[in-house]
Formats: C-alpha cells, sequence, structure tokens
C-alpha cells in the first residue's frame, strides 16, 4: 500500500519484493542492485584472468592464501577448484557479465574449506552444472567459512541436492538470485534444488532471491537435512516446486533459527511452504517473524508438521492460505504435544480451515489471530503489510532486531504510543505514504428489465470493496442512461431514474423499464476511496433489450 523511500537501505531493494519477473529479465534486475564489493582486506597478489592467466582454474592454482584471482567480463567454459586455498575468486564487471559455464559436467565450482580459512566466490553467473547421475550441482562447498555472494545460480541440473550444496559446513550464502535450477536423471535425494544444506554445521543463509526452482522429491526452494544450526534470514523463497516442502523443508536435526523470510508461491504435496519433521530428542526450527503465503498444497497450504515438534516454536509468523486444505496442519502421529505456537496470524480465504491434524484452532490463544494480514499487493508480489491485525500484534520477546527490509523493531506502527513488533517479516513504518488504491466490484441485481412495460423497477446493488489500510469508502458518482429520459415512443413517461442519491453509499433505487426501438442501457458507477484519498471505481449496467 505504501511508497517508501529507502535508499539507506543496506540490505538489496529486491526484499521490496516487486512482482517476480520470468528468469532471464528477473537476473538482470537482480544484478542490477548487487555490484561487485571489494574484496574484504588487502590481497597480497591480484592474479588476472584472462590478461595473465588463461583460465579461472590456472590462476588457483598459482595463487596463494590472501590472493585475489580477478575475472574479467565473459563466459569461461570450465569447472574451478578452490583446492582448499583461502583465495577470493572476483569478477571485475559482476554476474550479468560474467559466466562460469561447467558443461553439464559435475560441479562447476568445488569450495572445501579447511578451518578458520574463508574463501570467496562473488559475482558470476554459475550456470549448466550436473550430469546424469551426479549429486552435485552448481556450487559444493564443505568444511570452514565460505563466502558465496552476490552471484547468479541458475540453469543447473542435480540428481539429488541443490543447485548451492553445503555439507557440514559453515559458509555464508548471500545476497545471491537462485533461480530455474532442477533435480534430472533421478528421485530420492534430500532435495533443495535451489539450495541444500547437509550434515550439522552453522551456514549463515541470508538475503537471497530463491526462486522458480523444482525438485521431484524433496523441497523446491530450500532443504535442510541434519543440518545442525543454520541461520535462514531475510531470504524470498517464491515461486518453486517440490515434494514435501515446496518452498523449505527441514528433515532430521535441523535446529535452524528461520526469521525474516518472505516464503510465497510455492507448491508442494506436503507443506506448500515448509514442511517440518522433528526427530526424538532434539529442539527443532525456532520460526520466528516470516510470512509464509499464497503457496499450495494438500496438506498445509503454508506450513505442516511432524514427529516429535513439542520444542519447536512458531512466534509472530503471517501463515496464510487461500484453499481447501488447512493453512498449518500438524501430524500427531508421534507426539500429540503440540509445537510452541504463539502471536501469529493464521488465516485462510479460501474453504479449508485454519488449523488441521493433531493441532487444534489456536485462534484467540497465547496471542494467535486469523485475520485478513492485508498485504500492500499480493497478487503483484508485494507482501508488505497495510495497517492491518498484523501491525504492533506480535511479541517482543526473542523477536529479530531488523524486519527483511533492515528497518528496526519495534516500531510503533499503529501510532498508539506503544512499539511492539509487528507480526510476519515487515515491520510497517509509521507515516508510509500510501498510493496503492483500494479494489472494488459491483453487480446489480437484477441486471435486466423484462417486459419492457414502462413499469419502474426496484435494483439492488452488490458491492465488494476493500483496502489494505482496513478501511473504505463507497459513494454512488452517477446513474445515467444511453437514452433520454423522455424518448419519442408515445407511452414513454418522465422519471426513468429514481431514488438513487450520488455522493452517498447508496445501493439501491428505481429504474423504469422501457426503451425505444434501440437496447437500453442503464450504467451505475461507484467509487472506493481510502484514507489516503486513493481512489478505485467499477461500473454496473442494467438493459431493456429489444427482445427475449
Amino acid at each position: 500500500m505504501r511508497a517508501e523511500d529507502r535508499t539507506a537501505n543496506p540490505r538489496p531493494s529486491v526484499h521490496r519484493l516487486a512482482p517476480l519477473l520470468a528468469p532471464a529479465v528477473g537476473v538482470a534486475v537482480f544484478l542490477g542492485l548487487l555490484p561487485p564489493t571489494p574484496a574484504s582486506g588487502a590481497a597480497s597478489t591480484v592474479l588476472h584472468v584472462p590478461q595473465t592467466y588463461p583460465t579461472i582454474q590456472s590462476a588457483i592454482d598459482a595463487a596463494a592464501a590472501g590472493d585475489t584471482v580477478l575475472v574479467a567480463a565473459g563466459t569461461y567454459n570450465e569447472t574451478i577448484d578452490f583446492r582448499s586455498k583461502a583465495v577470493t575468486v572476483e569478477s571485475e564487471s559482476g554476474a550479468a557479465a560474467t559466466t562460469i559455464n561447467g558443461n553439464g559436467v559435475e560441479a562447476v565450482v568445488r569450495m572445501f574449506v579447511n578451518v578458520g580459512e574463508i574463501p570467496v566466490l562473488r559475482g558470476f553467473t554459475v550456470r549448466n552444472g550436473g550430469a546424469s547421475g551426479s549429486t552435485d550441482g552448481a556450487i559444493d562447498t564443505s568444511g570452514g567459512p565460505a563466502l558465496i555472494e552476490q552471484n547468479t545460480i541458475t540453469d543447473n541440473r542435480s540428481c539429488g541436492e541443490g543447485a548451492i550444496n553445503a555439507s557440514f559446513s559453515a559458509a555464508t550464502i548471500r545476497d545471491n538470485l537462485i533461480v530455474g535450477n532442477s533435480q534430472d536423471w533421478c528421485s530420492g535425494g534430500v532435495g533443495g534444488a535451489g539450495v541444500s544444506i547437509v550434515g550439522a554445521g552453522t551456514v549463515q543463509l541470508r538475503n537471497n532471491m530463491i526462486t522458480g526452482n523444482t525438485h521431484g522429491s524433496g523441497a523446491g526452494g530450500v532443504a535442510l537435512f541434519a543440518a545442525g544450526t543454520p541461520t535462514i534470514d531475510g531470504n524470498v523463497i517464491k515461486d518453486n516446486v517440490g515434494w514435501i516442502g515446496g518452498g523449505m523443508s527441514l528433515v532430521n536435526q535441523s535446529d535452524a533459527t528461520i526469521t525474516n523470510n518472505i516464503i510465497a508461491g510455492n507448491r508442494g504435496a506436503q507443506g506448500g511452504g515448509m514442511y517440518v519433521s522433528v526427530p526424538l530428542g532434539v529442539r527443532g526450527p525456532l520460526v520466528y517473524n516470516n510470512t509464509v503465503a499464497a503457496n499450495q498444497a494438500n496438506n498445509g497450504l503454508a506450513a505442516y508438521a511432524t514427529g516429535f515438534y513439542a520444542q519447536t516454536a512458531f512466534v509472530n509468523n503471517i501463515l496464510a492460505g487461500d484453499g481447501t486444505a488447512a493453512v498449518f496442519e500438524c501430524d500427531g502421529s508421534y507426539d500429540p504435544t503440540l509445537p510452541i505456537i504463539r502471536f501469529n496470524d493464521v488465516y485462510n480465504r479460501g474453504t479449508g480451515p485454519a488449523y488441521a491434524g493433531s493441532c487444534p484452532d489456536q485462534t484467540g490463544a497465547n496471542g494467535n489471530i486469523s485475520a485478513d494480514p492485508l498485504f500492500v499487493d499480493a497478487a503483484g508480489g508485494d507482501f508488505h503489510i497495510g495497517l492491518g491485525p498484523a501491525v504492533d500484534a506480535g511479541t517482543n520477546a526473542d523477536a529479530p532486531t531488523i524486519d527483511i527490509d533492515g528497518d528496526a523493531r519495534p516500531i510503533d506502527g499503529n501510532g498508539d504510543g506503544v512499539a511492539t513488533v509487528d507480526i510476519g517479516a515487515d515491520e510497517k513504518l509509521p507515516g508510509d505514504a500510501d498510493t496503492v488504491p483500494p479494489t472494488i466490484t459491483c453487480a446489480a441485481s437484477p441486471n435486466t428489465l423484462w417486459p419492457p412495460d414502462h413499469t419502474l423497477r426496484a435494483i439492488a446493488v452488490d458491492i465488494s470493496a476493500r483496502d489494505n489500510s482496513g478501511s473504505v469508502t463507497v459513494t454512488l458518482v452517477s446513474v445515467v442512461s444511453n437514452q433520454a429520459d423522455k424518448g419519442l415512443g408515445a407511452d414513454d413517461v418522465l422519471a426513468d431514474i429514481q431514488g438513487w442519491a450520488t455522493g452517498t453509499d447508496d445501493r439501491s433505487g428505481q429504474l423504469r423499464a422501457e426503451r425505444y426501438q434501440r437496447q437500453r442501457v442503464y450504467t451505475l458507477t461507484y467509487e472506493a476511496a481510502d484514507p489516503a484519498g486513493n481512489t478505485a471505481t467499477c461500473q454496473t449496467t442494467v438493459t431493456v433489450p429489444m427482445k427475449r
């Protein structure tokens, strides 16, 4: 609903959630927001590719710890291995201009990292990784704290794991566009066509756009499998397709901290947004201040939880869906104890329930609500919140201190003098300019007058008007006819339009069933206005036909 000036925001503005474009266009848009940054620290030597070294790999082989391999724009048809060296491999011109093409031969980039070393991969398009029977996709990393940032990872295929596969890893994966990757040649595997995090580690997955990835056996976007204690923060996980977890899955001991993510438009059989399976004796994830909406699934439109999840926490989340399935479904086959469910907005716009399975309806308990979160423009891909029920409705306890845009939490969004965290990934700013109009539809009943016997007929207009502010005013603008009030027919009479008060919210009146020589059309116009003065109109017609 608002136009915000957040140019000082340290996070990439992709998190403003502009409508998702086709992958080829989306790559260019995303990369325009993320120019390559200089390598941190002073490198002892800069090795130039291809000016001095013909390939990226030859430069890596010649490099020593602390060196930078600086790659000019172009396409490099090779696979590279960091050789367990703490070197920076960086493009001069960014991912839009610099591609590493793996030619369908297993992983394109390998980063096996010793403890205490920080190798860096920055500013490339990494594509065409994977081969028949291979579990590797684009980037394979394990061990110490590799840094993978500002890359586009696209058009990679793997047998079972993700385009980025981090195993037993302390890697930081941030500010990347991970789009259009898929499982191929087999079934099974841990899933996560975009990103798979496997084996106990401390991976940081932050501020990435993960979209349009497909996996036939596991999660479409991100899979965590016995992943240790990773952090999943500030990502947009959107329009992925999977089996268990369209957007994300967590299986075996994956005690993740999951905050400030938008998980939207994904599809899966169980858990359209998230699938959570917690083994006996572990905590499971802490899921705080996420927006999980507009996902599709047979069970659990937003989230499906199974296993021993008594310590797993869902707090301050928007979990919204539109369908016959439940939004949040729990499988109590292993343990009937509920997860921790506090201060969430769990809402189903469709005919299905908010909760199902072993999780009874929590609305009204522990701060949980069930109300339309009033997104700014969900159809257009903007899941910021307007001044609606999610504002100042969360709990400050253990909430993240910033939101997906980098705005501080908590903020007094509703102006009541108390700063309370909003539910969901977005913290509404006070005074945000509202530039998005309301929506309005209208339909007259009856919409046909027959026979044309010159009598006045009662007309009622059904109107649906809504606005993300939660407030909308409806006004009748005009009632007009395409024929004169007194036609040329001998039986025509005056005052064909009666009982309508323009300038008010008038939804009923009378119209005369008469016409002259051709069909007559009455047109009623209504306007909806929000508190910021944005308006929208609708029109509905009533006809007097020539014949029936």
